[in-house]
């Protein structure tokens, strides 16, 4: 009994990383958000001015490390051949203290960046004076589609009450349940 006492407060209902309420309790893949963005900017971006951003890292990095708690920090640059040797030292690490992944690693976070890029083609004044658009609603659309993907919430749950109507007007198409393809919670 006491085990299974210990083992009921280990399951929460709902775990971060899973997929929303109303679809299967299975861990969310993240290496498909890029896929699921793309396809999202396909379907709601209807002036196709998003573009999927490939961040690369700097080829020369620099580590800033302390010998102990009270040492000054130290700064040195790493190239190509350093960088790997510390990520392979990173992951040895924790390698090591997950006793190659038999144990769990709780009380962490996992941080993903995707990103995108909006292209307008006027400027700010040209779009707002000769075409009479407001460019902010078509950034305000831009970071709903994306907002919506990686949160895997539905547009209205990302927005205030208050202003669901304006951004209803503005860009209704996020606000068809079957187009957006995010299950209502």
């Amino acid at each position: 009994q006491q085990q299974q006492q210990q083992q009921q407060p280990q399951q929460p209902q709902q775990r971060e990383g899973l997929a929303p309420k109303g679809t299967e309790d299975e861990p969310r893949d993240f290496t498909k958000v890029p896929q699921e963005m793309n396809n999202r900017f396909e379907v709601l971006d209807v002036d196709h001015a998003l573009r999927p951003t490939i961040i690369s890292p700097g080829k020369v990095w620099t580590k800033r490390t302390q010998k102990s708690l009270l040492a000054k920090p130290t700064e040195s640059i790493l190239g190509s051949d350093e960088i790997k040797d510390e990520k392979d030292s990173a992951f040895d690490l924790l390698d090591a203290l997950t006793k190659s992944g038999a144990l769990p690693i709780e009380h962490a976070a996992l941080h993903i960046i995707v990103a995108a890029t909006h292209c307008f083609d006027k400027t700010v004044m040209e779009a707002a004076v000769q075409d009479n658009v407001n460019p902010i609603e078509k950034v305000e659309r831009s970071t709903l589609i994306m907002a919506s993907t990686v949160h895997a919430l539905p547009p209205a749950r990302l927005i205030r009450e208050a202003q669901q109507a304006r951004v209803k007007a503005a860009s209704s198409a996020l606000f068809i349940e079957d187009t957006v393809g995010v299950q209502r919670q």
